[in-house]
């Protein structure tokens, strides 16, 4: 029979407030070029940031938070990640359900005759205008990212062209162009939000601890569906 290592049984009274081994052993490459061991504070710092605003009902605020614990608590146990994000993918589900209820209460309502998962929540909320692309921060990154990618093979050519080398060039100076911006990324999340969301629940061994991405995710879909007046006013 398999055994299974001690970092992943029950911890007992002794051991139940010590780091999980591969917390102490991750490390970060910080500014001044050297790596360090990222700390419990860093890692409260990081998800603190994602703080749903008063204009979101409490109900869902208090699910939200419970994620943002468990993330937490990962330093202690590292399988709380992928209960962490699938918290987090249950709290924009439970966004969008009671979000779609009072609108269509036959079709999202507690008397459907039939249950609808994330994604057909999330196909409704998107052909109803309350999700668009147009302000997820994840947009941004994409489109740096291709416009960092273009301005590279860019300079590859001219390096070509020239019989360059070599070439210095300063990437912090370039701009998304409107073509870096093309990828509609909500027909992204529309197939593998879901697709995270249905793994973790019927059971995975899938284990990682970047799920920070997706507590942006659920965090700026949210805000669109519970705008604040503040945002209301600028759109």
């Amino acid at each position: 029979m398999e055994s299974f290592s001690s970092a992943d049984q029950l911890r007992d009274g002794i051991t139940a407030f010590e780091p999980d081994v591969r917390a102490i052993t991750t490390v970060a490459l910080r500014a001044d070029g050297t790596m360090s061991m990222v700390t419990l504070e860093e890692r409260h710092a990081a998800v603190s940031r994602f703080e749903l605003a008063v204009s979101v009902p409490l109900d869902i605020r208090i699910h939200f938070e419970t994620a943002k614990n468990l993330y937490l608590y990962a330093w202690f146990v590292y399988r709380f990640y992928p209960v962490a994000e699938q918290h987090a993918l249950a709290t924009l589900e439970f966004a969008l359900r009671e979000r779609l209820a009072p609108m269509f209460p036959e079709q999202f309502g507690p008397l459907a005759k039939r249950h609808s998962g994330l994604g057909a929540l999330f196909s409704k909320a998107r052909k109803e205008k309350l999700i668009t692309s147009s302000g997820l921060r994840a947009v941004e990154r994409l489109a740096y990212e291709h416009a960092r990618n273009r301005m590279s093979i860019e300079r590859l050519r001219e390096m070509d062209a020239l019989g360059l080398d070599e070439m210095e060039f300063d990437d912090s100076t370039f701009e998304p162009l409107p073509e870096d911006y093309t990828q509609d990324l909500l027909d992204i999340f529309a197939e593998t939000l879901p697709l995270f969301r249905n793994t973790y629940a019927h059971g995975s061994s899938m284990l990682h601890s970047t799920v920070l991405g997706t507590f942006e995710i659920v965090t700026d879909l949210i805000h669109q569906l519970y705008p604040s007046q503040k945002s209301q006013t600028f759109l």
